[in-house]
């Protein structure tokens, strides 16, 4: 069930009205401190009422993440957090909670394709954009025969005839991502499992590093996760 998004509000605005927050805070407690002792500021009043703003501050904040976490605004809920920790940056409970939700929120985007080897590269109807995670799982045995001609060097990786990518353990799974225009990235591998790092926004392709003439039997079943865009997220406005 899609939850209601509240109108956007970006981590950019959440730290705007943080600071103008605590400054507000800052200069009345100012303020009033100056008016004691003949309009002379008081050190120790002013460092206590400034603790008290940002302990205010704080309280405030943290009852707001708490409250985008439960309509599963994770993005937003992660926003206002990093701007405690800009606080209090020796706040490990607030690191620890950042991570939790970006844990959660990479695994709430989900993707499964099935990778025949016998095929070239297969779209995993995936949309991914430059920077972002995607996370990579793998399963599955096939069984290959090969039909090649090779020589003392072996089989040339690289090798446009061979469509075998350099860099590639031969017979891994490995993917690339397509851009806008339709030029394609560079290859890399997966593997059983690894994490990576969108090169280019784009389409998401995998396939078996493997020489056309192979004969297989058998297909590897991959999860994707992480930072991606999948039919059903697109669907429900994500």
């Amino acid at each position: 069930m899609r939850i209601n998004r509240l109108p956007f509000v970006g981590s950019k605005t959440v730290c705007s009205l943080a600071a103008a927050l605590l400054a507000f805070s800052m200069s009345v407690d100012s303020a009033e401190a100056q008016r004691s002792r003949g309009g002379q500021p008081n050190l120790t009043t002013l460092d206590r009422k400034a603790e008290d703003a940002q302990d205010a501050f704080m309280r405030t904040s943290a009852e707001l993440a708490r409250e985008y976490e439960d309509l599963g605004e994770l993005e937003r809920a992660q926003a206002v957090l990093r701007t405690m920790l800009k606080l209090n940056p020796s706040a490990k409970q607030i690191e620890d909670k950042i991570k939790e939700l970006d844990e959660i929120r990479l695994s709430q985007n989900e993707a499964a394709i099935e990778v025949d080897p016998t095929r070239g590269w297969v779209s995993a109807k995936v949309g991914v954009e430059k920077g972002n995670k995607i996370r990579f799982l793998a399963e599955g045995e096939c069984r290959v025969t090969i039909s090649q001609m090779v020589s003392p060097d072996g089989v040339p990786s690289g090798d446009v005839k061979t469509e075998l990518v350099s860099g590639v353990p031969l017979g891994a799974l490995m993917g690339l991502i397509v851009d806008q225009k339709g030029k394609s990235g560079k290859p890399f591998a997966i593997g059983q499992k690894t994490e990576a790092t969108a090169d280019t926004t784009g389409q998401l392709f995998l396939r078996v590093n493997l020489p056309p003439q192979t004969k297989a039997t058998g297909k590897f079943k991959v999860q994707v996760t992480g930072d991606i865009a999948t039919a059903d997220s697109r669907a429900g406005g994500r």
